[in-house]
């Protein structure tokens, strides 16, 4: 029994070696195959990646730019302010002085329905109407898509119509996009149709349009290429000639008339040039470089997510506090009255009494212990009842969620307050600040993001002007004092 069980021990040790061996020989006849399959779809991978990370970039920078001209397209002072009668002073401050400073758009032109040119900006200039005429005839085919979906879309309310939901969000979004050239300079385009925000209304007929460029000049390409990770990045017309990779971008229309170009790396050639020589080396050393390149690999990975998940953590929050910031705040807003994620909420605009004193006294150094602190007791007490936000210096929003009857909101208030104007120790010294609070609710005192903030704002800035350290109630004629009003005045 014992000498047929070392025969068997025998022949599988023999036949561990021969499938050892077999395995080494058919791995040293397929490396340069595997290689070289390798090599054709890493290829392939890399020009689909890059090819989807252009036109993600893209749509990004339409939307951007589609956000940013709606700051004027979707708003109700825009709608009275280029009616039948232009007023000059709101083309000068919200245009001319807006959209070029803060955006970057190099040209706004209002088109009437008739498709004539109303209003001329370039960059933070104000010309003659006529200025405009060669955007709007060159880009006629988007403002009239924009304008066959606003009157597809529109809906009557009272003696007017208004265009329902969100012009940005939603299954029929009202902008109309594309890549244009203006005076030779290649650029985004956008068209959408001017609408009112909350209450205003127009009349029957076609809207005006608010037509937009925004070059994409040479330190735009550059800062694409380099979060792209691409070398000599560019977009040229159509039929031009440029870097190796092509990818033709058709955003409008059914021919392409731009086409994205760049120099990519080959992933093939680095493939075998890293491989190749590890085909000399014995197939202990090849099993343990494997690993060790797997290794390196998972730490690169979990390096790459750890980096991934600060960067989304980053974008979110505020840097000096960790609170949420104010781009994190309007998606949870949003979320509520674009998406119905409930059907009632509040608005509280926090800001700090006598915080500057506190600058001017001990430095910025100190003022921003007071501020971490003051975030961090401004959290505690709202809690799990809402999200709080830090949006300026001194400046915090809350938006609430639960327990928004009036009284609890001002106990909330009151005590926010209270927490507020505790001493905050730091080194070096201590300071008090106290707290004036504005409160507005959605829907009860305005029907949209951008209303209800400013509602809140506006009762804040009342609560200021009664003499700080109190809360003020959008809608209500007297100011709710805090009970630590004493100590905060």
């Amino acid at each position: 029994m014992k000498s047929k069980k070392s025969a068997g021990s025998k022949s599988i040790v023999v036949l561990v070696y021969l499938l050892c061996a077999g395995l080494l020989a058919i791995l040293a006849g397929s490396n340069l195959f595997v290689l070289r399959a390798a090599g054709s779809v890493a290829e392939d991978v890399r020009a689909d990646a890059e090819r989807s990370l252009i036109l993600n970039e893209v749509s990004r920078q339409i939307d951007v730019l589609a956000r940013d001209q709606s700051q004027v397209s979707y708003w109700d002072d825009a709608v009275a302010a280029l009616g039948k009668r232009i007023n000059a002073a709101f083309v000068r401050d919200e245009i001319a002085d807006w959209l070029f400073e803060d955006f970057g758009i190099a040209r706004t032109v209002v088109i009437a329905a008739d498709g004539t040119p109303r209003v001329a900006v370039f960059e933070d200039r104000v010309l003659a109407p006529a200025a405009g005429a060669a955007i709007a005839a060159d880009n006629a085919d988007l403002v009239a898509e924009t304008q066959r979906r606003y009157m597809e879309r529109r809906a009557p309310r009272g003696k007017g119509y208004v265009y329902p939901g969100d012009p940005l969000r939603g299954k029929m979004l009202l902008p109309v996009a594309d890549l244009r050239s203006v005076e030779g300079e290649i650029g985004l385009m956008v068209a959408q149709a001017i609408i009112p925000d909350d209450e205003a209304v127009l009349p029957d007929g076609l809207a005006q349009t608010l037509v937009t460029f925004k070059p994409l000049d040479a330190a735009a390409l550059a800062a694409i290429a380099e979060k792209l990770g691409f070398r000599d990045f560019a977009i040229v017309a159509a039929g031009a000639s440029g870097a190796g990779e092509s990818l033709p971008l058709r955003l409008f229309g059914e021919t392409p008339g731009y086409v994205a170009t760049w120099e990519s790396s080959s992933p093939a050639a680095a493939i075998w040039d890293r491989t190749l020589p590890l085909l000399a080396v014995l197939l202990g050393l090849a099993a343990v470089s494997l690993v060790f390149i797997a290794m390196r690999y998972g730490r690169a990975l979990a390096a790459l997510h750890r980096s991934e998940a600060q960067n989304r953590f980053l974008a979110l929050h505020d840097a000096l506090t960790g609170l949420a910031n104010r781009l994190h705040f309007d998606r949870a807003l949003e979320d509520i009255i674009a998406e119905g994620a409930q059907d009632r909420c509040a608005i509280l605009c926090v800001d700090l009494d006598r915080f500057k004193a506190v600058n001017d006294t001990y430095g910025h150094q100190a003022g921003d212990a007071v501020i971490v602190t003051v975030a961090h007791r401004i959290a505690e007490t709202v809690g799990g009842a809402g999200l709080v936000a830090r949006v300026g210096g001194d400046e915090f929003i809350v938006l609430l969620r639960d327990g928004l009857e009036r009284d609890n909101v001002l106990w909330l208030c009151d005590s926010v307050i209270e927490r507020v104007c505790e001493a905050v120790v730091f080194d070096g010294g201590s300071a008090n600040v106290g707290a004036s609070i504005g409160v507005a609710w959605w829907p009860d005192d305005a029907l949209t993001a951008k209303t209800v903030i400013r509602s809140a704002d506006e009762a804040l800035y009342r609560a200021k002007e009664e003499g700080r350290g109190r809360a003020y109630l959008a809608g209500e004629t007297g100011a709710r004092a805090a009970g630590v009003e004493t100590a905060a005045a």
